[in-house]
């Protein structure tokens, strides 16, 4: 029983990251200078250990959750298919290397490479809108709309693209349709563009925001503690936080601190009325 307390898949998976990271790193570094011989063998075996460590950063969160006891099933479902994606990469990668050995090409080789990637796009792009939703919330809604139909057209588009491809005795075409609807065709293209570009504002949008969300709070938690209006860098939210803080006895202390900081030219005429203003409003 104890046992099983002691155990923790999210800090396991961490672990095992960090030494894959150092691992793969290292023998990049050991292959680049050629202190080590390029052979297959020791490509492969590179390969898949990086193809490893993309799996288990992907599904770090989900066991994050799993072990906060958090969003169990969906956090199990995403981690059940995870690891059947890394365990296709695996094979798909093991073949690729046995093929180019034995200097031969298996069209059932080629029809699981498609398969792979058209199942690890659907799982990646939920994965992601997964932690989008959970993380977020109710946050940001109108740029989260914006990032999810644009991760949902690429998966469209790429998708499309993979499927196009046909897989017959002796041969491997592209259907003609498929490359007339995606690659000559205006609308879909442009739409890809938009996509790609959106998805990039969205989330730059989104991610600067809740810095900045995390960087005002904390800078409002020390000013509480230190009882500092101190009001170089407040911002709105700063602002706020400062007109709901409880004050008692300490009005004239703010007053006087105020007046100091002005006299020493620290803040400006305009900064110093607007904030002599909060603070009697306060009282």
């Amino acid at each position: 029983m104890d046992l099983k307390k002691k155990f923790n898949l999210f800090k396991l998976l961490q672990n095992v990251a960090v030494i894959g990271l150092f691992l793969v790193v290292g023998l990049g570094v050991l292959f680049g200078t050629n202190l080590l011989p390029r052979t297959s063998y020791s490509i492969e075996f590179t390969i898949i250990t990086g193809l490893l460590l993309l799996g288990i950063l992907i599904v770090l969160p989900w066991a994050k959750y799993l072990e906060q006891k958090e969003y169990k099933i969906v956090s199990l479902v995403f981690l059940i298919a995870t690891a059947i994606c890394v365990v296709l990469w695996e094979l798909s990668t093991i073949l690729i290397f046995s093929a180019y050995r034995s200097q031969s090409i298996n069209l059932g080789l080629i029809q699981l490479i498609r398969i792979t990637l058209i199942i690890s796009l659907q799982v990646v792009i939920a994965s992601i809108i997964g932690k989008f939703i959970i993380k977020y919330s109710a946050k940001y809604i109108p740029f989260q709309v914006i990032a999810y139909l644009s991760m949902l057209y690429i998966d469209f588009y790429l998708s499309t693209m993979l499927c196009g491809i046909i897989i017959k005795t002796g041969e491997i075409n592209f259907s003609t349709a498929i490359r007339d609807l995606l690659f000559f065709n205006r609308v879909t293209l442009a739409f890809l563009i938009l996509s790609i570009v959106y998805l990039g504002v969205a989330y730059g949008v989104i991610n600067d925001a809740r810095k900045r969300r995390v960087r005002n709070s904390i800078l409002a938690k020390n000013r509480k503690l230190n009882k500092d209006i101190g009001l170089m860098d407040l911002d709105d939210e700063d602002e706020e936080d400062l007109k709901n803080a409880p004050v008692a006895n300490d009005a004239e202390a703010q007053l006087e601190k105020v007046k100091s900081m002005f006299d020493k030219g620290l803040i400006t005429k305009e900064e110093y009325d607007a904030k002599r203003q909060t603070i009697i409003d306060k009282m």
